[in-house]
């Protein structure tokens, strides 16, 4: 899994891919932006699935917070690639441990 995750952060068209598909699983009302309530949701999934503990509430909003560059409350997708970035290292970090 980890030579797989490699490929993804090392193909932009691949990444790119993983972006747009979590984009549209995370916005739950299709408003094609995520509010910090559908980020929350999404990253608690990702940490389950990744087998990681989840961060706290307060975690989650201060990191959505470095995410939200133009600091409007919400996340665009060129915002929420960061984090599919972060969830891939730290899902193949959590692998290798």
């Amino acid at each position: 899994m980890s030579d797989e995750i490699d490929a993804i952060l090392g193909d932009e068209a691949k990444l790119q891919e993983v972006v747009d598909h979590c984009f549209q699983e995370a916005d739950a009302n299709g408003d094609g932006t995520i509010d910090v309530q559908e980020f929350e949701a999404h990253m608690k999934m990702v940490y389950e699935d990744i087998s990681i503990p989840t961060p706290t509430q307060e975690n989650m909003e201060t990191y959505m917070g470095t995410l939200d560059i133009n600091s409007d409350g919400k996340l665009d997708k060129d915002e929420f690639k960061k984090y599919v970035v972060d969830m891939l290292n730290k899902d193949k970090e959590s692998r290798t441990s």
